[in-house]
């Protein structure tokens, strides 16, 4: 891609991609009993639509490259967006089927995007990348933490989970709008050769680093998305109100932020982050072991402690996995490589352990077990993000 004039309106596009790609996924886990009882469907087809936004943000990130090679960055981006508008309304008809290909179709857009973000961020912020990857993870951090509170109240005061979802097709519009001049200055893409493709897919695919990154990506993701599609009802089986499930969602998304952007704004400074992924990442575990011991003893009262622990913990090893991609690549290309290596694996992963949650839940009757098993990947997510985060990059071919 040939470097376009990068003004206010694509920061301001940029801000508004972050803002939009993370409520499709976030705005669902409060509703599932709702949907399921409106649409009459049983608890294997509401896990399925659960696991396949994540499922798809991993089969979407590989394609990523080739679309990039075809069309360039610029290009790219402009097409996932108008995918997500597109999926995001049909979600809203054609009862369960258009909801599960829209939701599809929505995570597949969303793969994409969160596969260019760190190239685009390389490419318009060469000697800000840890600052620009850690403003836009907190919009995030920030729209996922508001979706997830929101959805339970939106779908009270506007008649249901259908215009409760319909709400965020408004932003995306916005975001292809403030992304359409990118395009317009883009000067037409030359194709990046066959051979100069694969030798930098070669160099990334022999790394161990560019593996390393790919566990503490996906263990992190998992969690994550563990949480915000079962956490709501992992809670409601313990007698929590759907309002007050929501709102610990909300919570626990929520109160991370500052300390993630925090956080995300120091690590340029530091060659290793080997001491911040191991750390960020025990605090998310203890987090997890006292989540797990709630849902076993069903007492709340440690419930906001949980919170904080996993949302400081989550908020923080999410821009430090996007700070290695970043950073442990040589060039570009790999930049590319790498960010689609690392989503893809890791968020199939995340869809794994995401369906894994509900199935063991319903196979038991219970959340406790599901979410004892994600604290014990959460113990090798720590040992994985220390040696990922060492110094190192991967050699450029």
């Amino acid at each position: 891609m040939t470097k376009s004039k990068f003004g206010i309106t694509g920061f301001l596009a940029i801000v508004f991609i972050a803002i939009v790609l993370r409520p499709p996924v976030a705005s669902m886990g409060p509703l599932l009993q709702e949907i399921q009882l409106s649409l009459a469907v049983n608890a294997e087809l509401i896990g399925l639509l659960a696991a396949s936004p994540v499922l798809c943000f991993g089969l979407g990130a590989f394609a990523s490259p080739w679309l990039v090679s075809k069309v360039g960055v610029n290009r790219a981006m402009l097409l996932v967006l108008v995918i997500l508008a597109l999926g995001s309304t049909l979600r809203m008809i054609l009862g369960y089927p258009g909801l599960l290909l829209g939701t599809i179709a929505a995570g597949l857009s969303i793969a994409i995007a969160n596969v260019l973000l760190p190239t685009i961020v390389r490419i318009q912020f060469p000697n800000r990348v840890a600052l620009v990857t850690g403003a836009y993870t907190t919009l995030l951090a920030i729209s996922a933490s508001l979706a997830a509170a929101a959805a339970v109240p939106s779908s009270l005061w506007l008649g249901g989970w259908n215009p409760a979802l319909a709400i965020w097709i408004v932003p995306t519009a916005l975001a292809v709008l403030l992304w359409l001049p990118q395009i317009k200055g883009q000067e037409a893409h030359v194709a990046q050769p066959a051979n100069a493709a694969a030798e930098e897919k070669a160099a990334v695919l022999r790394s161990p680093i560019s593996w390393a990154i790919v566990g503490f990506f996906g263990i992190q993701s998992l969690g994550f998305y563990a949480l915000l599609g079962w956490m709501p009802s992992a809670l409601i089986s313990i007698g929590v109100s759907p309002q007050a499930a929501g709102n610990y969602l909300g919570f626990a998304s929520a109160i991370g932020i500052p300390s993630g952007l925090i956080i995300s704004s120091m690590l340029g400074r530091f060659k290793s982050l080997a001491w911040w992924a191991a750390g960020t990442s025990a605090m998310t575990l203890l987090g997890s072991i006292i989540f797990t011991l709630v849902l076993r003893s069903t007492d709340t009262s440690l419930l906001l402690l949980a919170c904080i622990l996993i949302g400081l913990g989550m908020s923080a090893t999410f821009p430090i996995s996007l700070s290695l991609i970043s950073t442990r690549a040589s060039t570009q290309a790999q930049t590319t490589q790498l960010s689609a290596m690392a989503q893809g694996w890791g968020y199939l992963l995340a869809a794994a352990g995401t369906f894994m949650v509900g199935a063991v839940a319903n196979l038991v009757s219970n959340y406790a077990l599901s979410f004892a098993l994600i604290t014990v990947l959460t113990l090798i997510q720590a040992g994985i993000g220390f040696y990922a985060g060492r110094p190192g990059v991967i050699p450029a071919k």
